[in-house]
C-alpha cells in the first residue's frame, strides 16, 4: 500500500495572496475575477477546494475525487454544488461583454462508460 499523499491545497496567508496573486480592478475582466475570488471566498471549504481542483486546475470530477478521498458520485455532486453557489454569487454578473470569455475554450463533458 503506497503512502497518502499530502493534500496540494494548503492555505495561504492573506498577505501573501493580497501580494502575488491580486489583480488590479482596472478592466472589466480584472473586475469580474476579483468578484470571482470574492465568491470563491465564500463557499464553504469542500465546495471551494471542489470548485479549485475540478475547474481552476481542470481536473474535474476525477480530480476533486482523487484530492478528496470522495466516491465518483459525490465528488460530482460537491463540484455541481460548489458550481450552482458560484452561479448563484454571480448571478448579475455581464458575462458577455469581457475579454476573457472570448478566450476560454469550452470543455466538453463526455459521458462515462456505462458499467
Amino acid at each position: 500500500m503506497s503512502a497518502a499523499r499530502p493534500p496540494r491545497l494548503r492555505p495561504v496567508p492573506p498577505e501573501v495572496a493580497d501580494a502575488t496573486a491580486a489583480p488590479t480592478a482596472s478592466t472589466a475582466d480584472a473586475q469580474l475575477l476579483l468578484r470571482l475570488a470574492d465568491a470563491l471566498a465564500t463557499l464553504p471549504q469542500a465546495e471551494r477546494a471542489a470548485a479549485i481542483v475540478a475547474f481552476g486546475l481542470a481536473e474535474g470530477t476525477d480530480g476533486v475525487a482523487a484530492e478528496l478521498s470522495l466516491s465518483a458520485t459525490d465528488a460530482d455532486a460537491l463540484t455541481r454544488n460548489a458550481l450552482q453557489l458560484l452561479r448563484g454569487a454571480l448571478a448579475d454578473a455581464d458575462v458577455d461583454s469581457g475579454e476573457l470569455f472570448t478566450r476560454l475554450a469550452v470543455r466538453r463533458r463526455t459521458a462515462a462508460p456505462a458499467d
